[in-house]
């Protein structure tokens, strides 16, 4: 039991340290930092689980669910 609760905290202070920890240091990162812009420009909430209500990432989703429905043929030329 109390083997048990020694990893839930465990795994509780790996995701704080996460969230608080690493997540913001990764932002400042070179890489990151222009989507981290894309986003802030945009005020897009960046937690929501569909982006449905926003332009472009609705247009991706048609894209790619149409690529899934009628994937490309080899043909050769």
């Amino acid at each position: 039991m109390l083997r048990g609760v020694v990893r839930l905290l465990l795994c509780v202070l790996v995701i704080l340290l996460f969230m608080f920890g690493v997540a913001p240091l990764m932002e400042r990162a070179p890489f990151i930092r222009p989507i981290v812009q894309f986003i802030e420009e945009r005020d897009i909430d960046a937690g929501a689980l569909y982006y449905t209500d926003i332009e472009e990432f609705s247009e991706a989703a048609i894209h790619m669910e149409n690529t899934m429905d009628y994937p490309p043929l080899d043909r050769p030329e």
